[in-house]
């Protein structure tokens, strides 16, 4: 793999999406040397994880790498990340406000399985569990291609934009 020393996942407000997909991540990684964070795109003052977030990790013998929400910020992104947006819509305002970013897709995208990682908020514990399902299933695909080097599909990606 090792084009990437560092994944970061992005969602609207970095309180249950995002902060999943890091989790489920750094527990496919654990012996890799990859930084590994998430992040919200409208975040304007720290806010707690969702409570049903960390629940459906909890259940998952997971917890998450902070407590409070993150935002986006410049010098998360460098020429050695890859930007991986909880949907097309969150990926375009990620290419828009940071034009500098070289590597960004949907994760959804990345893992071979467009679409979007819709919201489950004001949903069930079983609508996060459902969220946090799919996002393990996408994660693992994505890190999957990852560590296998493909290169074809970045090439595919870089002739796109």
């Amino acid at each position: 793999m090792e084009q990437f020393e560092r994944i970061l996942f992005v969602c609207t407000d970095n309180t249950c999406r995002s902060v999943i997909a890091e989790a489920v991540m750094r527990n496919v990684c654990q012996e890799r040397k990859i930084q590994i964070a998430s992040r919200g795109l409208v975040v304007l003052f720290p806010e707690p994880l969702n409570p049903k977030a960390v629940a459906v990790l909890a259940g998952n013998q997971m917890t998450p790498a902070k407590e409070m929400s993150e935002p986006l910020e410049e010098e998360d992104v460098t020429g050695d990340t890859l930007i991986l947006a909880m949907t097309a819509h969150d990926r375009e305002m990620i290419r828009e406000r940071f034009p500098q970013a070289k590597y960004v897709y949907t994760l959804g995208d990345y893992a071979g399985k467009p679409g979007d990682v819709e919201v489950p908020h004001g949903g069930s514990l079983a609508d996060y569990g459902a969220c946090c399902e799919y996002i393990d299933l996408l994660v693992k695909l994505a890190a999957e291609r990852l560590f296998r080097g493909d290169q074809s599909f970045q090439k595919e990606r870089e002739e796109e934009i």
